[in-house]
């Protein structure tokens, strides 16, 4: 049930677990349904849960974010199918227990996937602990500290965000459960708020907190912390006659239990201990990692291995007839934990936007597809600002951005909720308008996903719009459409450049641009929809992360190695620039640039190196540039290719020298056509950019050291 990220894993284990035979994908979106099922070979895919049943299915593995958790048991339940759900089992202990009553009732399997309990570092833990060798647990310490993608990329949508407890259902349950299995049910909980952000006005999110709990067989202290830009995740448990400290991050153990020396030997002994025990569980990850990597051994990475162990300890008891793990009692158990803690952290919901159904189109409509996103978002201001009527198509409700979800902006806005692909909203959204700017990015993982959104969802825009009379189309591509090597030919890649001729080449997201453009432009020849294309260079400002692919590979957050000696003016350009570019595109009266092809880069006189530098001094972090020739670089993945197929990896394809090339973005841009015809003046000046691209990112973590030794 469900077809988003976490589904991946279950289907990938399930269909390597003896016994098992994978029936259907379920999804309310039924084409994502197909794409899974015809990924992993399951016979099935539907859209309604009924189905199910039908289907002869005996056990649901649910994968459907928390809030329907709830609801999706009890009907899975009521249809006499038993349940495997991901954490949490529901967003109440009262539901919880509801659900555990209902399928003791039917005498139906029902229990839940806490996969940190099946870490392979705390289950070693966990057997030295019954075991007896640290003697009674007094107390657990645990510090979870992360960094949370979604904060990083400003994507406040999630469901994660939309209370501020719901982050402790979503992502304290990890820990939770452990605390469960360790020390029994919560009694007590007292919950120290230590810092909190301000996402979109009236939306709360605590990053930070503390919470001191009393359990049945114990006390614990648990410190959580999102969007760190350093990893740590470790859980200590303090026994009556030692003590036992497990990494998480890194799959390490170690200890220190009392002997019958005298203090200065038992110091030594303890130092020496740990140290053995570190080394020890090091060199078994890196032989796992090594022994994966080349096919001699199972998958090994710690969330995976907790994610089989989890799924295939469920079905292993399931056909003995024992006892379940995680089943639907230690579900209810942590949901009262998880009520504990988010009793201090608790607050009103974000309030969801509420817009009155669409009416026709006014005069001079915009249609905004991709509305929500980085430059989509600021699109749709200039164009209010303007007093242009505006149609922002979203996919969610939730989370909007201030630029579309302000009440001042009530009436000024047309609100249709739709996807790239859903025909009848865009309808209903391009009917009567006069332009439509294109900003939807429509990707995916493998090339059927990207040619099925990127370029079909593309030309379904476009043909969209012709039958909407709609009489201009800007469609945003990017640079990375082309070949941009320093053996392109030509030192200054000029508008309307034709795409890279070797786009098999290049990831699917370049291919897929390059093929959208081609497709639009033949669509165009036919049809005379006004297209013009807009190719962004590598778009910087407030709102994105700042570990930007166009300046390197990020191997970690603050190293990044450069696509070369990163010493070249790159072309950068701040996405207000380019927001105000793609409004005037949209708004251009005249037809001379139906068919052509637009870059939009700025000029600043900033190379990789100078940025990643600017960074660490506006930062105040220790953001280093590593430069490395593309031949280096090149040699350093044929042999990562080679390992693959040493270890058979399917899927190993040869790694592409054109692409590394085109990375490096050597050759100058020429944007005559945004200049000269639309008047477009992008920030240029080298102080100005760094301020508002690069120095942004010092004021939103509370400003850098002022000491420029920290720079590179």
């Amino acid at each position: 049930m469900g077809a988003g990220f976490i589904s991946a894993f279950h289907l990938e284990i399930l269909a390597r677990t003896p016994d098992v035979e994978l029936v259907a994908v379920c999804d309310e979106n039924l084409a994502a349904a197909e794409a899974a099922a015809r990924r992993c070979g399951v016979p099935a895919a539907v859209a309604e849960i009924d189905q199910l049943a039908r289907l002869g299915v005996h056990v649901a593995h649910l994968a459907v974010p928390p809030a329907l958790h709830f609801d999706l048991t009890r009907r899975l339940l009521e249809l006499g199918v038993g349940v495997f759900a991901e954490k949490p089992m529901a967003l109440s202990s009262a539901d919880a227990l509801e659900l555990l009553r209902l399928a003791s009732s039917r005498r139906l399997p029902l229990a839940v996937n806490h996969n940190n309990v099946f870490h392979p570092a705390f289950q070693r833990l966990v057997r030295r602990v019954r075991a007896g060798e640290i003697g009674r647990v007094e107390h657990v310490q645990v510090t979870f500290s992360v960094p949370l993608r979604q904060l990083d990329a400003g994507d406040y949508s999630h469901w994660m965000f939309r209370a501020p407890r719901n982050i402790v259902f979503e992502q304290a349950t990890h820990p939770l459960s452990q605390l469960n299995h360790l020390l029994g049910r919560v009694r007590s909980a007292q919950t120290t708020l230590l810092s909190q952000r301000e996402l979109h006005p009236g939306q709360t999110f605590i990053d930070r907190w503390l919470t001191a709990a009393e359990a049945e067989r114990g006390t614990a202290q648990l410190y959580m912390a999102f969007g760190q830009p350093f990893t740590r995740s470790t859980l200590q448990v303090l026994g009556s006659d030692g003590c036992l400290e497990a990494d998480l991050s890194h799959d390490t153990l170690c200890g220190e239990e009392k002997t019958l020396y005298l203090d200065f030997w038992n110091s030594f002994l303890a130092g020496a201990r740990r140290a053995r025990a570190l080394r020890q569980d090091a060199r078994r990850a890196l032989f796992g990692w090594m022994g994966a990597t080349l096919g001699l051994r199972a998958r090994s990475d710690q969330f995976y291995a907790g994610m089989r162990a989890s799924i295939q300890a469920f079905h292993r008891a399931l056909r003995a007839g024992e006892p379940l793990p995680s089943d639907a009692r230690s579900g209810v158990e942590v949901s009262e934990w998880c009520e504990a803690v988010a009793a201090g952290v608790s607050g009103a919901e974000a309030p969801r936007p509420r817009f009155p159904a669409p009416g026709g189109a006014r005069g001079g409509e915009v249609v905004v597809l991709g509305a929500t996103g980085f430059i989509g978002r600021r699109v749709v201001r200039k164009l209010l600002e303007r007093g242009v009527p505006v149609t922002a198509v979203v996919r969610r409700l939730h989370s909007l951005p201030p630029e579309i979800s302000e009440p001042a902006l009530a009436g000024k806005l047309r609100v249709v909720q739709g996807g790239l692909l859903d025909a009848a909203a865009l309808a209903r959204a391009l009917r009567g308008a006069t332009a439509c700017i294109h900003l939807a990015t429509g990707g995916g993982n493998t090339w059927d996903e990207v040619e099925r959104a990127m370029v079909r969802g593309s030309l379904g825009v476009a043909a969209a719009c012709r039958d909407a009379g709609v009489r201009r189309l800007v469609y945003v591509s990017s640079i990375a459409s082309l070949y941009t090597g320093l053996d392109c030919g030509t030192r200054e890649i000029a508008d309307s450049t034709e795409t890279d001729p070797l786009p098999n080449w290049r990831p699917v997201y370049a291919r897929g641009k390059a093929a959208a453009e081609r497709a639009l432009l033949e669509f165009q020849s036919e049809h005379d929809v006004g297209l013009i294309i807009a190719r962004p260079g590598v778009v910087l400002g407030a709102g994105t992360p700042m570990q930007h692919s166009g300046l390197g590979l990020w191997v970690r957050d603050n190293h990044c190695v450069g696509w070369g000696a990163g010493e070249h003016p790159l072309p950068l350009v701040l996405v207000d620039d380019v927001a105000e570019a793609l409004v005037r595109a949209g708004l251009h009266r005249g037809a001379e640039l139906h068919g052509k092809a637009l870059n939009l880069c700025a000029r600043p006189p900033l190379s990789a190196r100078e940025v990643v530098a600017e960074l660490a001094r506006a930062t105040g972090r220790r953001i280093v540039f590593h430069p490395r020739s593309l031949a280096l670089s090149q040699a350093m993945e044929i042999g990562k290719w080679l390992v693959k197929v040493a270890g058979r990896r399917p899927g190993a394809a040869f790694p592409s020298y054109h692409d590394l090339k085109a990375r490096s973005l050597a050759p100058r841009f020429c944007c005559e056509l945004a200049r000269e015809i639309l008047g477009w003046r992008p920030v240029e000046e080298r102080e100005e950019f760094l301020e508002r691209a690069v120095r942004v990112y010092g004021r939103a973590h509370g400003g850098g050291t002022g000491d420029d030794r920290r720079a590179p």
